[in-house]
């Protein structure tokens, strides 16, 4: 299939489509364009984050390579 076909295909199929968020999201494929969405957090989401704040901030957290040699040494057993 050529560049002209894949392209008509392309339209012919958009064309039938109903579906708006569809639509958008192929939109936003075709012009790069991004949708910015506010996301609303839940309580529990929020005391999550700020607990994980905390664990960094108190150094409770393991590097990347600490992560990858013990994915090492686990996949190793």
């Amino acid at each position: 299939m050529n560049k002209m076909e894949i392209r008509e295909k392309l339209i012919a199929e958009i064309k039938q489509v109903e579906n708006v968020k569809l639509l958008k999201v192929l939109y936003n494929m075709l012009t790069g364009e991004v949708i910015e969405k506010d996301y609303v957090l839940n309580e529990a989401q929020i005391s999550a984050i700020n607990e994980a704040r905390e664990q960094y901030r108190g150094g409770e957290f393991f590097t990347n390579e600490e992560v990858d040699r013990g994915t090492e040494e686990w996949l190793k057993e």
